[in-house]
């Protein structure tokens, strides 16, 4: 119980710090960035924030209940289920940092059409891969492999990257006279 407490504190801390670095970073680079450059920065830095905060806040209030409340009946005629508050730590925090992470397709899509790497037509190419790599996502992610959680898992992924395709969109080298 002891290293549990203070794995959870130096996680904790470090998820507590990693904003505090963040602006300090940024502070020490802005000096070198032009003002657009910084404005730029400054939006992905909370889009970031948000569809993490997303992604953890689904992961929480959605899957982790799902998934607990899946694994706690499997073979219930058989056994009692018993788990281990490390287990659940560990279980938690890990769907919670994944699926924060993974909620983070649409800004990265964003970041490569805003740099010219992928226009979002080649997204669209790719869109029909989609349904097929979200249900293999959710396979690895979830602790589970019924389809239930695999399903919650893949939904959102295949909506992220549909508003990925919205902000490549929109980020799009304009026309010369369009608006």
């Amino acid at each position: 119980m002891f290293s549990l407490v203070i794995g959870l504190a130096i996680k904790g801390g470090i998820v507590a710090a990693l904003p505090v670095l963040v602006y300090h970073v940024y502070g020490l680079a802005s000096h070198l960035l032009l003002v657009e450059q910084r404005r730029t920065i400054r939006r992905f830095l909370w889009l970031i924030l948000f569809f993490y905060l997303a992604g953890t806040a689904f992961a929480y209030y959605v899957l982790l209940p799902t998934g607990l409340k899946f694994l706690l009946q499997f073979g219930t005629d058989i056994a009692t289920p018993m788990i281990r508050i490390s287990e659940y730590m560990e279980l938690a925090l890990a769907m919670l940092f994944w699926l924060g992470l993974v909620f983070e397709i649409p800004v990265v899509m964003l970041l490569l059409a805003k740099l010219r790497v992928v226009s979002h037509k080649q997204f669209q190419r790719f869109r029909r891969y989609v349904p097929i790599a979200a249900l293999i996502l959710g396979a690895i992610i979830t602790p589970t492999f019924d389809i239930i959680n695999q399903t919650l898992v893949a939904l959102p992924l295949i909506f992220l990257y549909e508003v990925g395709i919205f902000l490549a969109w929109i980020a799009r080298p304009k026309v010369q006279g369009e608006r």
